[in-house]
């Protein structure tokens, strides 16, 4: 195969990758900064540790690399308006004037009524391609009782309600 075809391909395979959509969030006061992302994962449980790969060109790239913790904000059904808020229809602040946010002891965001928010003290950053990837031990979590994640395959909504 090509190169060209190997990178067709693989866009085409990852569209296939159902993940539930979470809103990555870190900075205090003013500088807060957030993004919709798929790309989150967990890495193990002992520690309890997530990643996320946020490509260098996203605004909350430079905050995340100044913080030291970050927040994954897991979404329900009930959230599709902040996909769109967070992924460029608004911009730096304006983005947080939708949803109830909160602040965290450490002052990053956290969405109040996300499936399952998780604060993350990042432990390392590695550059691959145009990404970096920023892992982060949880530090906090705030789950809750319903599971309606908000899921995205294919480029558009599903659900994975139970």
């Amino acid at each position: 195969m090509t190169e060209d075809e190997i990178k067709d391909g693989f866009r085409h395979a990852m569209r296939r990758l159902a993940t539930t959509i979470a809103l990555i969030t870190s900075g205090k006061g003013e500088q807060w900064s957030g993004m919709a992302a798929t790309a989150v994962m967990s890495v193990c449980a002992e520690p309890p540790t997530l990643l996320t790969a946020i490509n260098r060109s996203a605004s909350i790239h430079p905050i995340l690399m100044a913080e030291e913790r970050f927040c994954v904000n897991l979404l329900a059904d009930r959230h599709q308006e902040l996909v769109g808020i967070f992924s460029g229809k608004k911009k730096g602040l304006e983005r947080f004037e939708t949803g109830g946010w909160i602040a965290h002891e450490s002052g990053i965001p956290m969405l109040d009524d996300a499936l399952a928010s998780l604060v993350c003290r990042t432990t390392q950053r590695i550059e691959v391609g145009t990404h970096t990837l920023f892992v982060g031990e949880v530090e906090h979590i705030v789950n809750h009782d319903e599971i309606t994640p908000l899921v995205w395959v294919d480029g558009t909504f599903a659900s994975a309600a139970r």
